[in-house]
């Protein structure tokens, strides 16, 4: 099982490859709409990295600002992307719940290394729960990108 405090710092960057996405995304979408939606995903991103962040300086560890290689090789792809597709929000938006799909699974890692008695666990739960629903809504919703 891997070290909750190594997931929790993976999480951390993974909070900040997607708000990093989403800060990127907004300028490749026609759609108020979306543009909206992204800047209050940045805001919630905002939010659970500085609740992470907090967290494991409390722990004692040393924190980087910065996001991962990852992160920047994928907002590349996504402007190859938009000069492929002539920026359609649609290709956008399924490209955000991919990348968020990956954030998804690093709050479940981060889970499963806390296990259910670590005092992460509660903030872990409700912010996958946010993310979770986040997604759905990005899923379900076929207007957003119209």
């Amino acid at each position: 099982m891997a070290d909750r405090i190594d997931t929790l710092k993976t999480l951390l960057t993974r909070l900040i490859d997607s708000r990093e996405g989403y800060r990127e995304a907004v300028d490749h979408v026609d759609s108020p709409r979306l543009t909206e939606i992204f800047e209050s995903f940045i805001s919630r991103r905002d939010r659970d990295a500085a609740e992470v962040r907090a967290y494991l300086v409390k722990e004692g560890q040393t924190i980087a600002d910065d996001g991962s290689l990852l992160a920047a090789a994928h907002r590349v792809f996504l402007d190859l992307k938009e000069k492929a597709t002539g920026g359609r929000d649609a290709a956008v938006l399924q490209e955000v719940i991919r990348g968020e799909s990956h954030l998804l699974q690093t709050y479940e890692d981060a889970q499963d290394a806390a296990g259910a008695e670590a005092p992460e666990t509660l903030f872990l739960r409700e912010q996958h729960a946010a993310l979770k629903s986040a997604i759905q809504q990005l899923e379900t919703r076929e207007d957003l990108a119209a």
